[in-house]
């Protein structure tokens, strides 16, 4: 595990985990989402029928492409939200660790990998980002697909404060603020949740990496990779690029 990853997963371990479906949207919400997008996108198993989720989480991406045909391993550092992942598709493969470890995930020759939900701005610097790109490219077979999605943390200027109310229900209310500095975004989740008439907060704090578009259009192509989809909008970043054949 690198050193600069561990705030992140213990946010994830400690507070974020046993929120995260709800804080998301909903478990089946969020499935049908990416049912939709894999079905619109044309994801179907082509040649090696095998997929690498990079960033698995409780499955939001890797369930709806098991269920497309693909065998799929799901990788994430967060141990109770593949738990939960496996309670609902017990077939997929999970892989604990950071996504960074690359002999973790290796040698599986799939024709697909996938990393969306915002994981690779959990990475810790633009050097291994570079990394990963680089690793992608050569674990797919000649013709596989890499998907990526993430958030454009890279528009606003340095040392805005933007707070962002969440999720919402009778007794829990879930807030993001988020602080821009030069490179990467502070990042502070708190819950507020009420139990017996009182209500009580928790927050946790870790930062993202700022990736701007430009910059992973570019290192996507250094790296070999032809770009099929590049759409960017409404705060959200989702290339689909290809290893040519």
């Amino acid at each position: 595990m690198n050193p600069s990853a561990m705030p992140v997963r213990e946010h994830y371990d400690r507070f974020l985990a046993g929120e995260y479906a709800w804080m998301a949207g909903g478990f089946e919400i969020n499935l049908d989402r990416n049912r939709r997008f894999f079905h619109e996108m044309g994801i179907v198993p082509r040649s090696s029928n095998t997929a690498l989720d990079l960033g698995a989480g409780c499955g939001f991406a890797a369930i709806p492409l098991a269920e497309a045909g693909f065998r799929v391993t799901a990788v994430d550092f967060c141990r109770p939200l593949l738990d939960e992942l496996v309670r609902y598709a017990p077939d997929i493969v999970t892989v604990e660790g950071d996504i960074l470890d690359f002999p973790l995930w290796a040698g599986r020759n799939p024709e697909l990998i996938i990393c969306m939900g915002d994981t690779l701005t959990h990475l810790p610097n633009a050097g291994s980002v570079q990394d990963l790109l680089r690793q992608c490219y050569a674990e797919l077979v000649p013709g596989g697909r890499f998907i990526l999605a993430l958030r454009d943390y890279s528009r606003e200027v340095e040392g805005s404060v933007v707070v962002i109310p969440v999720q919402r229900e009778q007794d829990r209310i879930f807030l993001c603020r988020l602080e821009y500095q030069a490179d990467h975004v502070g990042v502070k989740d708190v819950l507020y949740s009420r139990e017996s008439g009182s209500w009580e907060r928790s927050y946790g704090e870790y930062r993202k990496l700022r990736i701007a578009p430009a910059f992973l259009e570019r290192e996507l192509e250094r790296e070999g990779f032809r770009i099929e989809k590049n759409t960017v909008g409404e705060g959200h970043i989702t290339m689909i690029v290809i290893k040519e054949l």
